[in-house]
């Protein structure tokens, strides 16, 4: 049982956490969670996830209970040097709400005898990182292991536009001219039927760059080198295939905007990263090896992405995340995919603790020029309990109602069909 697997992690963050001055661990973390049901009966459908955003927007569309817990630690500070070590376990549970599956255990475990089992863990981060070691650059932190490199996401959608996470090296916030330069190095392995085929990824990015005045502009560049063995690159070649390298590129326009800011994004992959500007965590996968067909059907080879979001104050009660993306993708036997999305979501304050949130939004994907019944539209409200003001006041508890519409929502019998449920979402 996965309890079982968790316990040994437990203990060991106890005894760690004992056995340092407690005063000096920082703990943070992120946590969702929540119930609900539909006026047709039964669990509620949802139409996006972390892994794959929802181009709708979230509120209302979470089936799931999700928990990051993130422990940091300094371990030394001595003549601005300074040594910290960070680590983070996550936990998810589908919560019996995933496309009208059963218990959680059922939906992770179909042989599960109790809801324990439903739980699945990661190991998601486990690093350490230094700062003012590195002689030429004093102001800068070098950092090696696993962890978030830098990641940039639209809050309301889930969706994480550079993700370029996993094992790695970097030198990060090396002063440059008028920005700062940072550096990685970071693995990642493609599942395939000859083996994990490894590639090599090298993310170099300038941020701070000073445009107009407030507005700053990131440079983003990330190259990808497939790294097989001489054994795989054999059997590829033997069928008429190789492996194949990849790039991607990130320009980023970030300026204040009726008291909040806005965030203006390019993005183009392309060849093993040729998917990186379409779906979500872009940068963090790569493609480097064709599938049983060769380099065809659902393989992107170049994606471009723009899009423009941020969160404004237009008054002192009113607080509003909004998201507008358009993007195209083409395949490498010639296939293009196009997505559009706008969503908005307003919060309106009732007092220091209250608020009601409306969440509207909109998708529409298109294949090879024509609408393939990807259309869905969504309507969502909640009454809001938060520890504050304002659109990112958490931890929240939330009561909300709503219906989805289009050709999605049709497909799943889920056309106009209230749902009515509860959530919280923290992040400390």
């Amino acid at each position: 049982m996965a309890i079982k697997r968790i316990l040994p992690i437990a203990v060991a963050v106890t005894t760690a956490l004992f056995s340092m001055n407690a005063s000096a661990v920082d703990f943070h973390g992120y946590a969702r969670a929540g119930m609900a049901t539909t006026s047709d009966g039964g669990d509620q459908i949802c139409y996006g996830s972390g892994a794959a955003a929802h181009f709708v927007g979230r509120l209302g569309d979470e089936c799931e209970t999700y928990v990051e817990l993130d422990f940091a630690q300094e371990v030394y500070n001595r003549d601005n040097k300074v040594f910290k070590v960070e680590s983070m376990v996550a936990y998810q549970t589908p919560e019996g709400q995933q496309n009208g599956q059963g218990n959680d255990y059922q939906a992770v475990d179909p042989n599960g005898t109790a809801p324990w089992s439903g739980v699945t863990q990661s190991f998601r981060q486990m690093f350490v990182t230094a700062q003012g070691v590195v002689g030429f650059a004093p102001g800068a932190t070098l950092w090696a292991g696993k962890r978030y490199y830098q990641r940039k996401d639209v809050h309301i959608l889930d969706m994480f536009y550079v993700n370029d996470s996993g094992y790695g090296v970097g030198l990060e916030g090396i002063a440059a001219g008028p920005g700062r330069l940072s550096v990685a190095v970071v693995n990642m392995d493609q599942n395939a039927n000859s083996g994990n085929v490894q590639s090599n990824k090298l993310d170099v990015r300038y941020s701070g760059i000073p445009l107009w005045s407030g507005a700053t502009l990131e440079l983003i560049g990330i190259v990808a080198k497939a790294d097989p063995t001489k054994a795989q690159e054999a059997a590829v070649a033997a069928d008429g295939n190789s492996f194949e390298d990849g790039s991607f590129f990130t320009a980023e326009i970030q300026h204040a905007f009726m008291g909040g800011f806005n965030k203006i994004v390019y993005q183009h992959g392309a060849d093993s990263m040729g998917g990186s500007a379409y779906w979500n965590h872009g940068g963090g996968n790569v493609v480097a090896l064709p599938n049983s067909s060769g380099w065809g059907t659902g393989q992107l080879q170049k994606s471009d992405r723009f899009m423009d979001f941020g969160v404004v104050k237009p008054t002192r009660n009113i607080d509003m995340m909004y998201a507008l993306i358009y993007q195209k993708g083409t395949a490498y036997n010639g296939d293009e995919y196009k997505r559009t999305s706008v969503v908005a979501r307003p919060v309106f304050a009732v007092n220091d603790v209250q608020s009601v949130a409306l969440e509207l939004g909109w998708t529409k994907e298109e294949f090879n020029g024509s609408d393939t019944g990807r259309n869905l539209r969504k309507w969502m409200v909640a009454y809001q309990f938060s520890a504050g003001r304002g659109f990112w006041a958490r931890p929240q508890i939330r009561f909300y109602t709503g219906q989805f519409s289009g050709d999605q929502a049709e497909a799943n019998n889920d056309e106009n069909n209230l749902r009515v449920g509860a959530q919280i979402e923290a992040w400390w």
